[in-house]
């Protein structure tokens, strides 16, 4: 409530209207949340990253919640941060339900375990280093979804020392929070350091849920905004797409006009060519005359006619003379 709402969330449930589980050996018995410091070495698989060591203390939780009585597998929830994390503590996990089969024991990114609950939750961690990296598990939203979700029991398994080192304002006050209330069980049920409420209820500035569910709705709405521009221009485009394609379709047209009018054109030229037959649409009985070249005139051709010998005008005309 400090860290992640300013103080402001109060629990509607006492201490003694639910207590822990039994099984696991809480630091004090009053108080349902545990600590558990695991030196385990991250790996990387792939994009995702695993912690052996974790994933089998996980399975040590799991297994002695399992054998206090107090709840089954559907009751317990195993949440990580890395994919590959929870693929291989699912796999520990799958015999604890032995050859019973389904249901098993729930193991789940943060992300996939939002807006669920159960009576415990077992956070791993995953980041195990040396200089302080320690990725998006530093997002204070995905730590208080992880925190958030038990009813009766919450433990943690990571590298305190990795975790103060890389995540200041979230993991480091938590961390002090659970040494100053004796929960790291690296010491258990023994107090050390101070805690200051007023100073982790200054890391988050006073964020309360209502200012949380403020900032979902706004990114919801910068959400809706994005996706309404895209739709336009999307329709802005396939407009201009229809429109330029008309216009082509009209150039097309023109073209082919142009192509039929110049082969007209060149029809036109080929005819009344010298030496060509000429078809003469003025005769309705179509008969055909040789065209004349125009340098003979019609004077020079009746001399002609003129010269010809009497022999040559008895014998048979030529079919150019007819």
């Amino acid at each position: 409530s400090d860290l992640f709402y300013g103080g402001k969330l109060l629990n509607g449930v006492s201490p003694p209207e639910r207590r822990p589980l039994a099984g696991f050996p809480w630091p004090r018995e009053e108080f349902p949340v545990a600590f558990l410091p695991v030196l385990g070495i991250e790996e990387d698989d792939g994009v995702s990253k695993k912690n052996q060591e974790e994933a089998e203390t996980a399975f040590k939780v799991v297994r002695d919640l399992l054998e206090g009585g107090q709840c089954s597998v559907s009751d317990i929830a195993v949440v990580t941060p890395y994919a590959s994390q929870a693929k291989t503590i699912r796999r520990l996990t799958r015999d604890l339900s032995g050859n019973r089969g389904p249901p098993y024991v729930e193991v789940s990114s943060t992300d996939g375990f939002q807006g669920r609950e159960k009576e415990a939750v077992v956070f791993s961690a995953v980041r195990s280093n040396d200089y302080g990296a320690v990725g998006f598990v530093s997002d204070w939203r995905r730590v208080n979804v992880s925190f958030t979700r038990a009813r009766r029991g919450l433990i943690v398994i990571g590298n305190d020392r990795t975790l103060r080192r890389g995540d200041p304002e979230t993991w480091s006050p938590w961390l002090a929070w659970a040494d100053a209330h004796g929960i790291n069980m690296d010491k258990p049920g023994v107090p050390r350091g101070r805690y200051e409420p007023e100073q982790l209820r200054r890391v988050r500035g006073g964020t309360t849920a209502a200012e949380m569910l403020k900032d979902v709705l706004q990114r919801q709405q910068d959400q809706l905004k994005s996706a309404e521009k895209q739709l336009e221009n999307a329709e802005r485009n396939a407009a201009g797409h229809i429109i330029a394609k008309a216009d082509d379709e009209d150039e097309v047209a023109r073209d082919d006009t142009k192509k039929v009018s110049s082969i007209e054109e060149d029809l036109a030229l080929m005819a009344n060519t010298d030496g060509d037959w000429d078809d003469d649409d003025e005769e309705d009985d179509f008969q055909l005359e040789h065209s004349i070249p125009k340098s003979m005139s019609t004077a020079s051709l009746s001399n002609k006619a003129g010269n010809l010998s009497s022999d040559d005008a008895e014998a048979p005309l030529d079919a150019w003379d007819l």
